[in-house]
């Protein structure tokens, strides 16, 4: 528990922002901490273990959303609850102050409005402070890649916040 202790929250927070589900982001997570419960040599002699945690759950949430997507089964409940689940969404309604709610409602909605590739990159480079070339080593793709997705998404999000009253 030492050795991934200290990542199990970025872990979680990342989860949660692919599934945008407190309990799909708890099973992927666990999910991910079982499987590499007997590569404990292997994490050892990893120098950075976070973005490689990261893209282990990346890798393992691809997986899974790619066989929900082809599978027969239909979930029926609707994503309603993942709203009131949303820490952000949740801090801001327990807080008092008016400007504080409408700030957290104003990211939450600017960061809605990205694509999930947008999405992605955006909360990795400055909520985590990743760089583009740890952030194309986690997911996978070309480092062009990650700094033309975090420029689209630096235009969108200036557009976002120019256009509407907050």
């Amino acid at each position: 528990m030492r050795l991934l202790g200290p990542h199990i929250e970025i872990m979680y927070r990342m989860a949660y922002l692919w599934t945008r589900s407190q309990q799909d982001a708890e099973d992927l997570v666990q999910d991910v901490l079982i499987r590499l419960a007997d590569r404990v040599e292997e994490m050892l002699a990893i120098e950075q273990l976070r973005p490689w945690l990261l893209k282990v759950l990346y890798n393992r949430f691809v997986d899974l959303y790619r066989r929900n997507r082809t599978s027969p089964i239909v979930e029926l409940t609707s994503n309603s609850d993942a709203v009131a689940e949303d820490p952000l969404q949740r801090a801001a309604a327990e807080g008092n102050e008016e400007d504080r709610l409408h700030l957290q409602q104003a990211l939450t909605a600017a960061l809605e409005s990205l694509d999930d590739d947008q999405r992605d990159v955006v909360m990795l480079h400055f909520v985590e402070g990743y760089t583009a070339l740890e952030i194309a080593e986690m997911l996978d793709v070309n480092v062009g890649t990650v700094k033309s997705r975090l420029q689209r998404a630096k235009t969108k999000l200036k557009k976002f916040f120019q256009a509407g009253p907050f």
